[in-house]
Order: structure tokens, then sequence, then C-alpha cells
């Protein structure tokens, strides 16, 4: 068939021959649509006779567009049907890459799409050249009407017949797309294939062992101005491989990861063929793993595949094959290997080359090869560059290296040439760059580096007058400012990605100077090698350090420190800010995690990058939680400046009289009660509850709208777009009830807590003055590396809420019910268990946190012995995991947790612990409204020794048990090595935390405190009758972590 068929020839085949037999399969937001090939066949004729129209004689006609992928391969396949060579433009070329292309094809035609990106770009490139005509490309609507004429379905004015030896399509390499030289050598290169070669490229599946008849495959995410882009619907006709696509509209879908893997579930697409940064996304989510499972196959190309990901995927018996190939030779790899290699398994990196190639493996040193393709007389290659044992042959300048013991299998190594892939897929042609840069009259040579990193860097070599030893700063400095004029020049002719930046340069040592060979250029592999230390260094010290660009202090005296702090600040949270105002009040850390590096690691780091320039062996005294234990510009001037100058701590610690002085000035000076007061008249209850959108909180407002004695629920939650879109979300991740939120009896009001009036009308205020029964305040700021005065308006919002609960108009004031936390009883010495009293200040002290909290705590004692205020203090101990089992990342057990799942070590913890679960724990809360009790520990009343739940965990995660300091001295020696180590490792995070809960005389580890329930019990009875925790639960949890992708899925 492939000698004797065109690719034109067989969709007119099909549509005869196999005319119901589906050719696309999208779904159209109700059902799964298919568009057969007799459907196909009429709109390919209606692209040819619209192009035969417009382009009265066979000549190029090139495609630049951005439509939906049906299409754009039927307009595609329109033009090889009118007998015309179809040229697939890249719309990510600048114009004059167009130009150049369309010079070297001689082509004047170009279908373009109406969107103004591409109409500009095509006008633009047609600027350069004479004679382009530009013509709209038929639309969707246009190819495939509703009320099309049967006498439009005949195939007489169109070409019978096609030459084999013609040219079918012509394809371009990758090149330089942002190159904006007109003579560049780095523009795409146009690549001629003949109808016959197509179909040879198109049968390559025919050379594995697996039958792909009717089995889906999902394009959702493959453009169709790609080469693999017209494999896909070639391979489609050639194989019987229906393809999964998206919805034909305008403008088009665009593929991301998220609408990619829908469209693969929508279509019930049996494989997929896509680049490897989409199947890395689709592993972090379990939910697609397990889908994936299910596929016959993933195929990727274009880039390599994270060795880590594919390994994983291929442990849970997913089958990837690499798509290895090249415009310029079509596949290399053997699509699907031999019957008993049919899942790849753990060598899913390794292929066997193409039989349909006559394949040349040629020594490349080190035991790799690199990959020459002898062109077929019959079916020539469309471009040859060499000559062996005397026939034409294309030198892919891959390299690759074989399997360690299977014969004929091979995987990809290396670019001959080094082109350098970054870890995004993105690629740089570094010889240009590096000449542009050779040619500063500084500079001796240079190679650029970069491979598998986030971005480039450039080693250079002085030339001889101007060497020196590169780790003094300051000439390193003053060299790097001397010849960036020309790195700027390359950066001009660089693509974005390639792009180089001033920290990224490195000179080389005069005692390490650059090899050259005979003609003049650096010896590349024996440099990076030579130099490969040093790279990895200065990529672990661009992570480390941050803003350089931010000019350190002249002096480190008051102003200038002032002003240099103010810079830093202001950079990263990218608003001006008070010299007196709270980072963490103004979007510092807001949206931390783990996995990200936070705003207050950028102002540490670049702080300690200032300071490293003038005093380095003073970067060791500033504690690595600066930045929370001084969150203003002043305070941290001050910090820094005790510190440098050796007139004290960084820090001063509070002490005990602070927090009273504190206490007191929050519950000094309260409002009068109104003059007139009266009985209630109504039985039912009306509740205003803080912090609904947090977990806990989210629990207990769904216990609250539940409960038949709550008239009304008023939920006081922060500023922000779509409160209520969010509540519906947090109930929707717990697993509650969401058709309570569109009741009368709830309603969302945002507020600013810590504003007197709470920021709200004085209509709705008054309302809510007038019918509130209880206040259950559970909002507060989760953080324990800030210091107190970070908590300010936490404790704003407490008096505020005390000032409504005395303006009510009854006799007796709504009672406030407090979520207190167990910390505060952090160096408590009563002995165990704890009896549910009123604790002294100094139990609090050492965690701005902790502080906060006992602060509230005694506000409100204060308030109910001096206005009669009836208040609760609920000390909430640690709640481990919601309905579905899930608990919070970010709170220190998980994070243990996720240590122990990257050390492999988990800490031996002597005591027990009193964990609840969230939502059994929130009915108890909301029980203990009714108590008289000032202080109750909602704690579990039936504790187990944490070693019984962390054993299971254990055994889970293969971690080991070790003692706790010797866990803790492991923590610490990762965070040593790593400043950025949270960012995998978020028990590093809390560091502090663990130091400060280890055990001592006094307590044990963690804070494990035996506390009594008596007085609780009795206010509840949900929690009187808690069950203990046990092995399921601690099992579900990890169920749970590992479902959100927080640990990794069990092997």
């Amino acid at each position: 068939m492939a000698g004797k068929l065109t690719i034109p020839d067989l969709f007119e085949w099909h549509a005869t021959e196999n005319p119901d037999y589906p050719l696309y399969r999208f779904h159209d937001g109700v059902r799964v649509t298919t568009i057969t090939y007799a459907q196909a066949i009429k709109g390919i004729r209606r692209a040819a006779r619209y192009v035969k129209a417009r382009v009265t004689m066979p000549q190029v006609v090139a495609v630049i567009a951005n439509v939906d992928t049906i299409t754009c391969s039927i307009n595609q396949l329109g033009i090889m049907r009118a007998g015309y060579p179809v040229f697939p433009i890249s719309p990510r070329n600048v114009p004059a890459a167009v130009a150049d292309m369309l010079r070297k094809t001689e082509c004047r035609h170009i279908l373009i799409s109406s969107d103004a990106p591409i109409q500009e770009l095509a006008r633009a490139a047609s600027e350069e050249i004479d004679g382009v005509c530009l013509h709209e490309m038929p639309v969707f609507e246009q190819l495939f009407p509703t009320d099309a004429f049967e006498e439009e379905l005949h195939a007489d004015d169109l070409p019978a017949s096609f030459d084999m030896k013609g040219v079918c399509v012509i394809l371009h390499s990758s090149g330089d797309y942002n190159c904006l030289s007109p003579g560049s050598t780095n523009h795409p290169k146009p690549i001629r294939r003949t109808h016959k070669k197509m179909m040879s490229w198109s049968s390559s599946p025919w050379y594995g062992d697996l039958d792909l008849t009717q089995g889906s495959l999902s394009v959702h995410g493959i453009p169709m101005f790609h080469s693999m882009g017209a494999f896909t619907y070639c391979v489609a006709a050639t194989n019987g491989m229906p393809l999964g696509v998206f919805l034909p509209k305008s403008p088009p879908t665009f593929p991301t990861p998220e609408n990619v893997f829908e469209g693969i579930v929508k279509t019930s697409s049996d494989y997929v063929m896509s680049a490897p940064a989409m199947i890395e996304f689709w592993a972090r989510e379990p939910a697609k793993v397990q889908h994936m499972k299910t596929m016959k196959g993933l195929m990727f190309g274009g880039a390599p595949l994270d060795q880590g990901v594919g390994d994983t995927l291929a442990s849970h018996g997913i089958n990837l094959y690499s798509v290895y190939g090249s415009t310029e030779t079509g596949l290399i790899a053997r699509i699907f290997p031999g019957k008993s290699f049919t899942n790849p398994g753990m060598d899913w990196a390794y292929f066997q080359l193409n039989p349909i190639n006559n394949n040349k493996l040629v020594d490349a040193g080190g035991g790799r090869f690199e990959l020459i393709i002898i062109s077929d007389p019959e079916i020539p290659l469309p471009i040859v560059n060499i000559q062996v044992e005397g026939k034409d042959a294309y030198a892919t300048s891959d390299i690759l290296e074989p399997h360690p013991t299977r014969s004929g299998w091979y995987k990809y190594y290396g670019r001959v040439d080094d082109q350098i892939v970054l870890s995004n897929g993105e690629k740089t042609n570094p010889g240009p760059l590096e000449k542009i840069i050779s040619e500063d009259p500084h500079i001796q040579g240079c190679i650029i580096f970069g491979q598998g990193k986030f971005q480039n860097g450039v080693l250079v070599e002085p030339t001889p007058e101007y060497r020196f030893d590169p780790r003094d700063l300051s000439k390193l400095e003053e060299y790097r400012n001397r010849i960036w004029e020309s790195v700027e020049r390359a950066n001009a002719f660089a693509p974005s990605h390639s792009r180089l930046f001033k920290e990224m340069i490195m000179v080389t040592s005069p005692e390490k100077p650059f090899p050259y060979n005979i003609k003049g250029y650096p010896r590349r592999k024996w440099i990076l090698e030579d130099y490969k230390d040093k790279i990895a260094a200065i990529y672990a010290m661009v992570e480390e350090t941050a803003q350089s660009d931010v000019a350190a202090p002249t002096a480190w005296d008051h102003d200038n420190t002032r002003g240099f702090l103010r810079a830093v600040v202001e950079r990263v949270l990218k608003k001006s800010i008070a010299d007196d105002a709270d980072f963490f009040r103004n979007g510092c850390d807001r949206h931390a995690s783990s996995a990200t590096l936070t705003e207050s690691t950028w102002i540490r780091n670049t702080l300690l990058r200032a300071v490293r320039e003038s005093s380095p062996a003073l970067t060791s005294l500033f504690p690595i939680n600066i930045v929370y234990q001084s969150p203003t510009i002043s305070a941290l001037t001050e910090a820094v400046l005790r510190t440098l100058h050796s007139t004290g701590a960084a820090y001063t610690a509070n002490t005990a009289d602070d927090l009273v002085r504190v206490a007191e000035k929050y519950s000094s000076e309260l409002p009068a009660r109104p003059t007139r007061l009266r009985p209630r008249e109504s039985s039912q209850e009306v509740v205003l509850i803080t912090g609904t959108t947090g977990g806990f909180g989210c629990d207990v407002l769904e216990h609250l709208l539940r409960d038949e004695r709550v008239e009304r629920v008023y939920a006081f939650n922060r500023p922000g777009s779509q409160p209520l879109e969010r509540q519906l979300n947090r109930f929707r991740e717990r697993a509650l009830d969401e058709s309570l939120l569109s009741t009368s009896k709830f309603r969302m009001v945002e507020v600013a807590l810590d504003v007197p009036g709470f920021g709200i009308g004085a209509e709705l205020l008054g309302e809510i003055r007038d019918s509130i029964t209880h206040i259950m305040h559970n909002a507060w700021t989760v953080n324990f590396n800030m210091a107190l005065s970070s908590f300010e308006p936490d404790l704003k919002a407490v008096r505020n809420l005390v000032e409504l609960a005395l303006s009510s108009p009854y006799n007796s004031p709504p009672r406030i019910q407090f979520t207190s936390s167990v910390g505060v009883f952090r160096y408590c010495d009563i002995p165990p268990p704890i009896p549910e009293v009123p604790l002294g200040p100094s139990s609090a002290l050492g965690s701005g946190y902790t502080e906060s909290k006992w602060i509230a705590e005694q506000v409100l004692y204060n308030v109910a012995k001096r206005a009669g205020v009836p208040v609760g203090v609920v000390r909430l101990g640690q709640i481990g995991g919601n309905k579905t089992g899930h608990w919070n990342e970010r709170e220190w057990l998980p994070s243990l947790i996720k240590s122990a799942s990257l050390m492999s070590l988990i800490p031996t913890v002597e005591g027990v612990t009193a964990f609840l679960l969230s939502y059994p724990a929130a009915r108890a809360f909301l029980e203990m409204r009714s108590s008289p009790e000032p202080i109750l520990h909602l704690v579990h009343p039936r504790p187990v020794s944490l070693k019984s739940l962390l054993a299971p965990i254990a055994k889970e995660l293969k971690a080991t048990f070790v003692s706790y300091a010797d866990w803790l001295d492991a923590l610490e020696a990762i965070a040593e090595r790593n400043p950025e180590a949270a960012q995998q490792n978020p028990a590093v995070r809390l560091l502090s935390y663990f130091r400060a809960t280890a055990p001592t005389n006094s307590r044990t580890s963690l804070g494990l405190y035996q506390l009594s329930t008596v007085k609780a019990v009795a206010a509840s009875e949900t929690l009187a009758n808690m069950p203990e925790l046990g092995e399921a639960d601690a099992i579900r949890w990890v169920a749970a972590w590992r479902a959100s992708g927080f640990l990794p899925l069990s092997v």
C-alpha cells in the first residue's frame, strides 16, 4: 500500500470502503460526537475546491493558523487533495523566519485564520516578499455546512492521481523561532516530504507488534503545525486509529494539562500522544495515575521524560512509549516493540530502532553511538548531510546509549552538537550565542550550559590581561559589568528562554584554563566536566540568594540599612508599606507552601546576600526566622543592626509581664452596657461565628446549620472574591452538605474583624447586635514563626467582638465562645493531668502564636469579671483529619510524616496523644456552647500512645524508628546543607517548632500534654462517647495524603 497509495488516496478509499468508521471523536458537552470518513472526505473536498479556486496553478500553499484540530487538519488534507504541497508553519515564528521559509520554498499563497495575531504575523512576513497572497482559511462551519447540496459530493473536478515522487508536505525544523536577523542561518529549515515518504512515515507503526485498529488516540495537546500533528492524522488513516480532539470551535480550546486529560477521559482514548511536560503534570495526581493505568499506552516525544516520573508511572504498570524521531528523518524509534516487550516496564526510556530505516551506529566514545540513517534510493530522505560508503545519509547528531543487558535497545543520551534542552523542554542552540559573546575583546572563549536546568548560564574565560581569581567578588562584579554589553547583544538575538542573567555568568579559574581544539574552539565536554561542581554551586547559589540587583547598603548604619530593607521588602511584596506595617498583614507568605519559596525567604536571603558581601562570617549570627521575629521594616532594621554591631540578640523575647500588659491593654476601658436592657423574646438561638472557611470552623458551621435550635447563623469571614463560592468549595472538599448553605438560615458576611464595626453597614451591624445569642470566635492566624506583634490584628478582633457583645440590648449579653489552643501549655509546670483552669503567662511564652492565644484567654476572663459577659474558652487539641481522612498538610504531624517518606526516618516519641477527628470534635464544640464552665479542654478523653499511631505509618512508608534527638539532628543537617530544603521537606519549615518541642525533664516531645477533660465530657455527650483512635485511622490519613499527592503513591 505504501508504494501504491498516497495520503489523499487513502482518505478517499476509507470514505468508500469504511464510510462509517470514525476519524475524529470529541465531546460536545453532552456526549461524544464522531466525524466519520464519509463526513471527513466532504470537508476535505470542500477545502480542496476552496484552494483551487484561489490558487489556479499547483504550487506550495502554506498554513498559518490558530484553529481547532479538525479545522486545521481538514484544511491541510484539502490542500493535498487539490494536488498542492501543504506547508504548515508554526505561528510561534517571528516574521523574519516566516519570510525566510517562504523564500526557500517559493511559496506565495498562505491560508490564515482570522485572529489578529496570525493576521499581523502573516502580513508582516508577506511585506518582506513580493507577490504573497493571503487567504482566509475556511472555518469548520464552511467545511461541514448543514445545508450542503448533494452535487457537491463528487470529486470529478479534483485530481484522480498523484505523483508518488512529488512533494506532499513541507514541514520545518524547530530552528530558533525568535531569531530576528533576516539572513540568519538559525531560522527553521523547510523539509520536503514526498507522497511516498509520507506513506512510508505513516506506516511506521506497522513495524511494531500491536494492532492499533480501533485503538483511539488522544491528540488534544498536539499542535497541527508540528510534524507530529501531520503524523497523527496520517497514522489515523494508515492504522485505523480514531483521533480524540477538542470540540471544534472558534477561538479554539487552548490545551492545558487539565483540559487535555479531561479530553482523554471524556473521549475514552486508549492512547495519548503528548509532550513530556503534560505527563509529568498528570503524574502528580493519584486520580490521574489511576486512570492512566487503565489506558493502553502513553506516547511521549519532543523532549525527554523526567526519569523519576517515568519510573514512578512504570512501577504502576503504565505503558510508556518513546515517539523519538525528527522532522528530517521521521520516526527513529520503533513505536511498539516486540511481543515479549509489549509493556516496556522499568525500561521505558529504551527503544528499538525503527526497522523501516537503514540505521548505522557510529562509535561516539564512552560506549555510546551516534545515529546515522542511510537514505533509501526508493524513498530518499528529504535532507542528507553526509556520505556513508558512497551512499547519501543523514547524521542525526543524536547520541544513543545501549541498554546494559538487552541487545538492540537504546536510549537517547544527548546531542553531538550540544543543543541544550532546559528542564521545561525549551531548547537553546548555544553556538550563535557563544559566537556573539566571544567577540567581546575581554573574552577569550565561552561555553553556555544549562542542560536539564531551569535557565542557562555561561562560563567565560577572560583574555590573558583580564584574568583574575573569581573568588574575589568585587573583581567578579567588575568583570561581569565589563562584558555585560556583549551578553546583552546575545540576549537580543536569543529567544526569551535562552537569555542569560548576570548572576549566571561564571568566570574560569586561572589554574583551570579552557582546553581548545585544533580549530580554536573550546572543548565543551571536557570543560563542562572540569567545572561541573562549580556549575552546580552557582545554581544552588542562585536559588539561595535573591534580588542581587538591589544594592547592599553603602554603610550598615540606621538610615542606609532601613533604606536597603525598605527596597527589598517593597520589591518582594510588590507594593510600598509603612516602616511599622507588619509584613504578614500585607501579603507576605500569604500563599506560602512547602513547594514554593516564600516572600519571607526572599527577604531573608537578600539580606544575607548583602551581609555576605561585606562580612561573610556574620551571616551565621542571623536566625533563620529573623523576618518572622522582626516583621516590620523598623523592627528588622533594629534586629540587623544589633546583630552586625554586636549590641545584643537580633530578637528580644517577650516576658510574662509583657503578656499581662498586652492583655490589660485589650481589656481595659470597656464600654458601658446600654442603659435600657430587655429580656429576650425568643428561645431560638442566633449565632455569630468567625473563620468558617477554615477546616474546623467549616465543620462547626455544618453542625450549626443542622441544629434545629439555631434560627440564624452569621458567618464572619475576611473579605475576598466570591466568599460564598469559597465556602462552598470548602464544604465540597470536606464532604459536607452544600445544600445547607443555600438556606435562609445561613448568611455570609464579609468583615474586617480588626476594624471597629467590622467594616459593615450600620443597618446590618444593628441587625446582628439585636439578634445574636452566641459569638463563636474561631478565626485566628496560624503561623508558629510569627512574633507576637504580628498577632495584633487578631487581638483587636477579640476586643471588637467583646464590644459587640457589650452593646447587646438584652439583659444577658451573647456568650463568647473562644477557640484557644493547647499550645498555651508550652511551659506549663502544673502536674498532669492539667486541670481546666486559667494559666499563668509564663506557660505560653516562646511563640507569638501561643502568647497571643493566652492573651485572648486573659482578655475574656477580665471581661467576664469586669462586665459580666459570659465566656467559654475551649482549648482545642490537635485535629487529625476531616470526614474524608485528610489532615491539613501544613501542620506538624503531616510535615513529620512527609519527612519520613523523604528521610526514611521517623522519631520515637514517648507519651500519649489526644488527637481528635475534626467532624465529631466540631460537634462537641457546638455542644459546649451551653456549658457554664469558663474553660474546657477539647481533646480526646481516651488518649493513646503516639507511637501506636506512627508504627503503621512507618510500616507503610518503610521508615525506621530513631530517637527524637537523632531525627532532629538529621533534619537539621538537611537544613544546613540546603537552605531551601523546605521546598521538598516541610518539616524543615517547622524546624524551630520541633526544636522547641523536643523532650525535656518537664515535658514529653512534641508537646503531648496530658490534660484533664472532666468538665469537657460533662459538657459534651459526643466527647464523652468518642472512641479511641487506632491503626485504621492512621492508615486512612496516609491514604488521603497519597490521594492528594502530598505523599508518593505506594509501590
